[in-house]
């Protein structure tokens, strides 16, 4: 599947939804970005896929091709473990974890977020640097961050997506690491989301807006924000200053930006 970059979140989300798995994605180098899934051959086809994105206003390119069973090795090779910093591995479950790394095992499989992208990497090694406490994982895919937090010491730990496939993932995820999360779907914009002193928002630009009118009754004393264009951290600084909140940290990779801010 080939989509425009500005699309690939959102493209991503609507792939998922259609075809329950992850992808390898990578830029094309001319504006655009390629994904693979590795389906049956009995699962959805391209117009399917096609159709799904359409549906979110996201236009691409699919096309399917026959694969031999090297499919799986393709996907191991892919997904291999994240250190990030001195103290945390994200790893998928067929890689074993590593002596004085606090462990955060997720299956790759099950749904997108599982440490490969720029946007998380960013995340976590920010979290690095906040104090233990209450957290909100506000759009938490696949329940990495609020995986590591709780690795991290935070508690108690909220977990919410608007997405009941991410919902489910995370609860699995938080079950397979041993971990409590306090796990919901919540709508931003349209649900009351739970108080936190520390809020991580790997989102997009337009969700990113919504949540800061959200977040305007009760703002939190530190927010990580990413899933952003360095085109689109000015809109985003400018929605949170009303909070109180100003930038004090900026982080990311492969054309992405993540931004902490603090009181």
């Amino acid at each position: 599947m080939r989509v425009a970059e500005a699309d690939a979140e959102r493209a991503l989300v609507a792939a998922f939804e259609v075809l329950g798995t992850g992808c390898a994605e990578r830029p094309a180098g001319d504006g655009t970005v390629e994904m693979d899934f590795w389906v049956p051959a009995s699962g959805p086809g391209p117009e399917t896929v096609r159709g799904g994105l359409a549906a979110r206003g996201v236009a691409a390119t699919v096309a399917a091709e026959p694969e031999d069973d090297e499919w799986t090795d393709a996907i191991r090779r892919f997904h291999r473990p994240v250190r990030i910093g001195r103290r945390l591995l994200v790893r998928p479950p067929w890689c074993a974890p590593e002596t004085g790394l606090l462990d955060v095992e997720v299956d790759p499989g099950m749904a997108f977020g599982t440490g490969q992208h720029a946007t998380t990497r960013t995340c976590l090694e920010m979290l690095l640097d906040l104090p233990a406490g209450p957290l909100l994982d506000a759009g938490c895919g696949s329940g990495v961050i609020a995986i590591a937090a709780r690795r991290l010491g935070h508690d108690p730990v909220w977990a919410v997506d608007s997405d009941p496939l991410a919902v489910d993932a995370t609860i699995t995820n938080a079950r397979v690491n041993g971990v409590g999360l306090r796990v919901g779907r919540r709508i931003i914009g349209r649900d009351r989301l739970p108080a936190a002193p520390l809020v991580v928002a790997n989102l997009t630009a337009e969700v990113l807006l919504i949540l800061a009118e959200a977040l305007r009754d009760g703002p939190p004393e530190h927010l990580i924000a990413s899933g952003l264009r360095e085109h689109e951290a000015p809109g985003v600084e400018e929605a949170l200053r009303p909070l109180g909140l100003r930038p004090v940290a900026r982080g990311g990779g492969d054309g992405w930006v993540t931004l902490r801010f603090a009181a």
